[in-house]
């Protein structure tokens, strides 16, 4: 049974945590819920956080907007009272993820892929957002990298963490407490909407459908699944979505073997068997085309179908 405790609203007075004096602003939509011994889910704060509380300190995934992170923070000192932030993981390098990194990064083992952390240090142009990035401080750049995975030792628990290439970004990273049996893939699944691959930092479909499967065939019927937006999600929920995404990844292909143009991709209609569930399929189809043409080659298609 899911218990769940939200917010206590307005003026909490100081609280420090990290040696930091916070002043604790009134939290509007910060809500949290145990959904298993030790294990919190955080909302509203920009993306699903994940607080592992299961020893004298404590384990974040993600970090929210960077306008939300003292509101976090009140959040989670109220979750485990005086208990330090050891580690924090960025799952991937979009600003929803990483917002506590101007708080803790004197203090805390920042951990992302290196791509992530590259990213944390450029300026990209996300053309299908029409934005400009600007590099985050060196300061609040997550201080721990690596390239393929690892695993952290906790009280009673393992903690394994992989890169899964070239899917949502080219940095996304999984989390399985393996005791616990809950799985973090943040960005990599979405229900009750389409994916997000963000083409002009490194994602592309054909990864995320082959991160996808990775992502089934660890997981089992029992594990709890812990996604970017959403409560718990199940094993069921990405086999939904590695049919959408071979679904797509078919019609892109047929797409570029008859020499489509984007528009005329679109206008085919390929996912209208998901828009019921999932709502406007315009701007999936457009990073799936885009995607593709980045990744894909005259040796590859004849192979695909």
């Amino acid at each position: 049974m899911l218990k769940r405790r939200t917010l206590i609203k307005g003026a909490l007075g100081s609280i420090i945590i990290l040696g930091r004096n916070l002043p604790a602003y009134p939290q509007s939509g910060i809500s949290s819920f145990e959904f298993s011994p030790g294990f919190y889910l955080i909302q509203g704060s920009g993306c699903n956080v994940v607080l592992a509380d299961l020893a004298d300190e404590l384990v974040l995934i993600d970090g929210g907007l960077p306008e939300s992170a003292r509101g976090l923070l009140n959040e989670i000192q109220m979750l485990a009272p005086a208990k330090r932030i050891s580690s924090l993981f960025n799952s991937n390098w979009r600003p929803e993820h990483c917002g506590l990194n101007y708080h803790l990064a004197d203090n805390t083992t920042i951990i992302a892929h290196e791509n992530t952390r590259l990213w944390q240090g450029a300026d990209p142009y996300v053309e299908w957002e029409h934005k400009q990035y600007q590099p985050m401080p060196l300061d609040a750049q997550a201080n721990h990298g690596f390239y393929t995975g690892s695993s952290l030792q906790l009280e009673g628990e393992t903690l394994i963490y992989e890169h899964l290439p070239k899917a949502h970004t080219d940095g996304d990273i999984y989390l399985h407490f393996k005791a616990a049996d809950i799985l973090v893939v943040s960005d990599l699944l979405a229900v009750n909407s389409f994916p997000l691959i963000d083409y002009s930092t490194g994602g592309w479909i054909r990864g995320l459908r082959d991160a996808t499967q990775t992502l089934l065939d660890i997981s089992s019927d029992n594990t709890q699944i812990v996604a970017s937006q959403g409560s718990i999600l199940a094993r069921h929920d990405l086999i939904e979505q590695h049919a959408l995404l071979e679904s797509a990844w078919q019609a892109v292909v047929l797409a570029f073997q008859n020499g489509l143009s984007l528009y005329e991709f679109q206008e085919t209609n390929p996912m209208q068997n998901y828009v019921a569930e999932r709502g406007d399929p315009t701007l999936f189809l457009q990073q799936v085309f885009r995607s593709a043409w980045y990744h894909i080659s005259e040796r590859t298609i004849p192979n695909v179908i």
